[in-house]
């Protein structure tokens, strides 16, 4: 059993009440993560592509549905250690085609497939320290040749998104993971590309600001981060 069973039937509540001094529904969260996933996509032109997108720590299947509006051909594989997260994640998207839900077992992936993206949003800080390198090489193992992963986490530079995960029920075992740290353990888990952006500056009552965070990246004030990584540098096209 998951310690995170236990919240699945108030899992929308708790997010709500986490995220309310922003001014934002949970959802506008999400949605901003794939949009930076889609954005960066577009730029290589491979956004329209039949893509196989992994989504590690999908909890109750918040994400899928708008990773399918932005990634309309994708494949999507969800896979979470909650198995009561999983049965409401499956259930939630029950009418989703190709979108397949499984439980991961801690240890390995439970899908044959390879994958070009694997999207995991604020799940590392739930996994103790000394998994971390393992769980991003096996990760890395099964991505396809041009394959990247996407790793969002909370900004422990942030104070108020420090105070927001305190007073999480979810994050009360969270570990907050430095920038600097989560480099690290990309490239001892042989990651050679990677890239770092900051997100999410502006609450609510700021929101005709928006337009102006894609040019904010490189400032480590906003409330989350992401790093975008790849094994292949140049087969990937990156940058």
């Amino acid at each position: 059993m998951s310690e995170f069973d236990k919240f699945v039937d108030r899992y929308e509540d708790i997010l709500s009440d986490a995220v309310k001094q922003s001014g934002y529904a949970s959802s506008f969260f999400v949605e901003g993560k794939i949009r930076e996933l889609h954005r960066f996509l577009k730029s290589l032109g491979r956004d329209a592509d039949a893509l196989n997108i992994l989504d590690f720590g999908c909890g109750i299947g918040k994400a899928e549905p708008i990773i399918r509006s932005y990634f309309k051909n994708a494949f999507i594989y969800a896979v979470d250690v909650s198995e009561d997260s999983i049965a409401a994640a499956r259930t939630r998207n029950k009418d989703m085609d190709r979108c397949v839900y499984a439980t991961f077992d801690g240890h390995r992936l439970p899908f044959e497939h390879s994958f070009d993206l694997v999207y995991i949003a604020g799940t590392l800080h739930h996994i103790p320290r000394e998994q971390h390198v393992p769980l991003l090489y096996m990760l890395g193992a099964s991505l396809r040749e041009r394959g990247m992963i996407f790793i969002f986490e909370h900004n422990p530079y942030n104070p108020l998104t420090v105070k927001a995960v305190r007073s999480c029920e979810l994050d009360e075992h969270a570990v907050l993971l430095k920038p600097g740290y989560l480099d690290r353990v990309l490239n001892e888990s042989g990651f050679t590309w990677r890239k770092l952006r900051f997100i999410l500056f502006f609450p609510s009552f700021l929101r005709l600001l928006l337009p102006l965070e894609r040019y904010l990246g490189w400032l480590p004030l906003g409330a989350q981060y992401y790093y975008i990584a790849s094994k292949q540098r140049k087969r990937s096209g990156l940058k």
